[in-house]
């Protein structure tokens, strides 16, 4: 979350997450997934956490359980955004990644199962690929 403000943390995710469901409406698919958006949780702006353990952990958790991960590279040098990938990874759970540019290291990259050059796109990729 790179210490963004609160808005900015949550604002790419909720857009992403009300495309979607845009995208289930027009195609007329079945709306029965849910999101997790993990600064209503924790976040270093509002420090709902009393340790970094704590947060890390529940993040952690919460991915493990995950069908798709969408991973936005607008810190592309964050230690946490590198360890979910890696755990996204060894649990084969498909990464779908947008905002690259060459700040990325390449074992970030190779992580991913598809890199998007925009939101636009990951929402088209995920309703095409996932949600069938």
């Amino acid at each position: 979350m790179g210490n963004k403000p609160f808005e900015e943390q949550v604002g790419w995710r909720n857009e992403l997450i009300e495309k979607i469901k845009q995208y289930t409406d027009t195609f007329g698919k079945e709306f029965n997934f849910s999101f997790f958006n993990p600064p209503y949780y924790y976040s270093p702006v509002t420090e709902n956490h009393k340790s970094e353990k704590e947060a890390m952990e529940f993040d952690l958790y919460k991915l493990r359980k995950a069908d798709v991960v969408v991973v936005n590279f607008n810190v592309p040098k964050s230690i946490g955004t590198a360890m979910e990938l890696m755990l996204a990874k060894e649990y084969n759970i498909p990464i779908i990644a947008f905002n690259y540019s060459d700040d990325i290291h390449p074992w970030l990259k190779t992580c991913c199962t598809r890199i998007c050059e925009s939101l636009d796109e990951v929402v088209s990729h995920i309703s095409n690929f996932y949600l069938n």
